[in-house]
């Protein structure tokens, strides 16, 4: 059996048509026909058939079962090629979420410039969601995201790198900074500037309330962590930070959150389940794996 038979097979399914999917390919319409032949005989087994009235072409359980296979396989082989292709380059593709980036970029560039890798490793900013659809379709090698734990894909090679905090952000004068054992459900009395939509801080934030069956009020979000804490410095809101985008200003009251289970979060490196570390892929793991090991060991201190 050829790869390229398999090529076939999905196009047919996807286009109904021998005609089309032979000019897709550029290739003759027997050639088609020979290569769902070959699939049939390798299976003993009919893959689909075609409908008496409207002349589509139905699957078969069986030829629904290779459909399932072939798109994986594919992809699989786009991948493979792909990265074969980077390890010819000596190139990666590495994703970083911006508030990861923001707090460890410096420290990761540091090794990269000794091993002189600058040019072999392209870097990119976006989101969580985004890396993750990135790496799974191949446009990423790997990616540095601050993962919901339970939403991770099971065609992902995951190694965490380190918890999530989260905390709320007050100034000295705020009520809430004057209480003892002030409360999640007591600072959502109050508005809150948050950062957007690029940041898991936003959806762990909305999950709390719901828990609570409140509604927040959110005064502005942001990309910026310094004018959410701005804003919070100037006591026009309560802030919502993790530990790492936390801004450094020493008189902002750091209040943490125990009244309300906060999900699992972490910060994540992850890759295609089927990309083996190998060459300047395991160099650049080993340099991110050992950089977050070293800032947890300061941080312990």
């Amino acid at each position: 059996m050829n790869i390229k038979d398999l090529y076939y097979f999905q196009r047919l399914i996807s286009t109904q048509s021998y005609t089309q999917t032979a000019a897709d390919f550029h290739v003759s319409q027997p050639t088609i026909s020979q290569a769902i032949k070959r699939l049939e005989r390798h299976f003993q087994t009919t893959l689909f058939f075609r409908q008496a009235k409207t002349k589509a072409l139905v699957l078969t359980p069986s030829g629904q079962q290779l459909l399932l296979a072939a798109n994986d396989i594919i992809s699989n082989w786009q991948h493979v090629n792909e990265s074969i292709s980077h390890l010819r380059q000596h190139t990666l593709r590495l994703g970083i979420e911006p508030s990861v980036s923001e707090h460890y970029l410096p420290a990761l560039t540091k090794p990269i410039l000794e091993q002189d890798l600058l040019s072999s490793v392209h870097t990119v900013e976006m989101g969580a969601n985004q890396l993750v659809k990135q790496v799974l379709g191949g446009q990423l090698d790997l990616a540095i995201s601050g993962n919901l734990d339970q939403t991770l894909d099971e065609r992902l090679a995951v190694t965490p790198l380190r918890p999530f905090k989260f905390k709320i952000l007050a100034s000295p004068e705020h009520p809430l900074a004057k209480m003892e054992h002030p409360t999640f459900e007591e600072a959502l009395k109050s508005p809150f500037v948050i950062l957007n939509a690029t940041y898991l801080n936003k959806l762990v934030f909305h999950q709390l309330a719901e828990q609570l069956s409140i509604k927040p009020q959110v005064l502005f979000e942001s990309d910026s962590s310094t004018l959410v804490s701005g804003l919070v410095q100037e006591d026009l809101a309560l802030g919502f930070v993790s530990d790492i985008t936390a801004p450094a200003q020493s008189d902002l009251v750091e209040i943490p959150i125990e009244d309300v289970q906060v999900p699992s979060v972490h910060i994540n490196l992850i890759r295609r389940a089927h990309q083996f570390p190998i060459g300047l892929f395991k160099q650049v793991m080993d340099i991110i794996e050992k950089t977050f090991e070293a800032d947890e060991a300061v941080q312990e201190q």
